[in-house]
């Protein structure tokens, strides 16, 4: 089973921790304002569908909140730099309390389709390959990295699993394409989408 660590263990592992103060390096820095003006964007657009009001758009606070917990999951890991991976987590935290925080607000209406209604009347597939579409939109790019579609859409709330049968059900309908050894993907222009 699990092994419980002692209280020293741990006051320990903390002390430690503490020690680093760590910094954003200037390779991590674009990557930052990247997501951050995606999930703004994304914010606004969905605010816009929704009568009232939206809960998802991300505020400059935020920015914050997530530039600190980058710099805390580095600490957990003992390292003077935040990277890629610490802010994808940091959004992917945030994102799932501002979740749980709606989900909430709905439980008391007695509505078994709440959590349905909450992806804004699409089934997940719609939703990841909208959030595709979009990036490969604002970046005039047709050519994706797939590293990048993960990071977007697990930040996002979502599951790879439903990534990869996002990817799959739309290359059966010819409107991505992967490349040969699976790192991109390709637009091909979705007429009708």
């Amino acid at each position: 089973g699990k092994q419980d660590i002692s209280s020293n263990v741990l006051r320990e592992y903390i002390s430690r921790a503490r020690k680093h103060q760590p910094v954003v390096p200037e390779v991590v820095a674009p990557y930052i304002v990247e997501a951050y003006v995606s999930l703004r964007s994304q914010g606004t657009a969905e605010g816009r569908k929704q009568k009232n009001g939206d809960q998802t758009v991300m505020t400059p606070r935020q920015l914050l909140s997530i530039l600190r917990l980058s710099q805390g999951l580095a600490r957990l890991r003992f390292s003077d730099y935040v990277a890629r991976e610490d802010v994808d987590e940091a959004i992917r935290l945030t994102h799932m309390s501002k979740s749980s925080l709606m989900e909430h607000d709905d439980g008391g209406l007695g509505d078994q389709n709440s959590s349905k209604r909450k992806w804004g009347g699409e089934d997940v597939t719609s939703r990841i390959f909208n959030i595709i579409r979009d990036f490969s939109t604002s970046s005039r790019s047709q050519r994706i990295e797939l590293k990048l579609v993960e990071a977007m859409v697990l930040r996002k709330g979502f599951t790879e699993q439903q990534l990869k049968q996002c990817l799959e059900e739309y290359q059966n309908l010819d409107i991505i394409m992967m490349n040969s050894t699976g790192t991109h993907i390709e637009m091909l222009g979705d007429q009708g989408h």
